[in-house]
């Protein structure tokens, strides 16, 4: 399935796809994948489609592992798409275009998932959304009305433009793409105008790249409360205990009025223990992708030689992100 097409967010949509099926230890890239790669964009409009129709991220795990059991080895390297999967993305092809849309968008592999009807991720959707065309007529309501969705993101860009925007935004992760991003996005894209043009006169990626983690966005039109946040973050491992350190104001203050009316530390015990649970699998979840990052690259498979777009994404990725998260 060629991506050129596929916008930035659909792009996250299926490498974040490959991620779910890793950390389930699947060997293989299904409808279900897909569904959750959905879901892990909140501001995208297939999530907020399925939000609205009452369906989270939360809710799909919970279904997703009544439906399908996880694997019992630990995954590296490419993972292929199971058929479905591969008719999903195909699908959304159609749906773009019956819609006279130039671009593939997170909404299009959306109504690709229900149209297919029969892999793992419809089901679970059919199981709770009843009738499940609602998703479709809630698609295509917000199609409607959202300008930005018609107009679409550079919908005549060259697949070298695609792919810059498909790495900034994977070197964004959860926050909002920034200019730095695009930046370091171009010299990472092999092979572009950008990239030859910016290395011809002397600037390196890694130069670039070296810069902007000392330099403070919060300077810039570039700040966003998120991002600043998460840069005063830190794990540490303090004997046989793993400590998660916030020390942005927002969250030291709420946890200082917690603190205050809890009368102490709060734990994980008695009715306390269901509001932690989101909390302990999202920092498993970002420690388990910090450690593929910073594992050895496995050697790609005969069959995966080029790779697809998503692979090649999650390789710039990962050769730019292993050398700044060691000490």
């Amino acid at each position: 399935m060629p991506f050129e097409r596929f916008t930035a967010e659909a792009r996250k949509v299926v490498v974040t796809a490959q991620e779910e099926a890793r950390l389930l230890r699947h060997n293989y890239i299904g409808t279900e994948h897909i569904l959750l790669g959905l879901l892990d964009a909140p501001d995208g409009m297939a999530a907020k489609v399925l939000h609205q129709l009452g369906y989270d991220k939360e809710t799909a795990r919970v279904d997703i592992a009544a439906a399908v059991k996880p694997g019992t080895q630990e995954l590296s390297g490419h993972i292929p798409f199971a058929p479905r999967a591969k008719k999903t993305l195909d699908l959304a092809l159609r749906e773009a275009m019956q819609l006279h849309h130039t671009y593939i968008g997170a909404e299009h592999i959306l109504l690709a998932l229900v149209s297919e009807g029969e892999g793992v991720g419809a089901k679970v959707l059919a199981e709770r959304i009843k009738p499940i065309s609602k998703i479709r007529a809630a698609v295509l309501a917000s199609s409607e009305g959202s300008q930005d969705v018609v107009a679409g993101p550079w919908p005549s860009g060259t697949s070298a433009t695609a792919d810059t925007v498909s790495v900034a935004s994977a070197l964004a992760g959860g926050a909002p793409v920034g200019s730095h991003h695009l930046l370091e996005a171009m010299l990472r894209t092999e092979d572009s105008m950008a990239a030859k043009v910016l290395r011809a006169l002397g600037v390196e990626p890694d130069a670039v790249a070296a810069k902007i983690d000392e330099l403070d966005p919060e300077t810039t039109t570039d700040a966003n409360p998120e991002e600043a946040a998460a840069r005063r973050m830190e794990i540490r491992l303090v004997d046989d205990e793993v400590h998660l350190i916030l020390r942005d104001p927002t969250t030291v203050t709420n946890a200082k009025k917690v603190t205050e009316l809890a009368g102490g530390p709060i734990q994980g015990v008695g009715p306390a223990a269901g509001m932690f649970v989101p909390l302990w699998r999202s920092t498993n979840q970002l420690l388990l992708q910090i450690q593929r990052v910073l594992e050895p690259e496995p050697e790609p498979e005969p069959e995966a030689e080029g790779g697809s777009a998503a692979s090649n994404v999650a390789k710039v990725v990962r050769t730019v992100l292993a050398p700044r998260l060691r000490r």
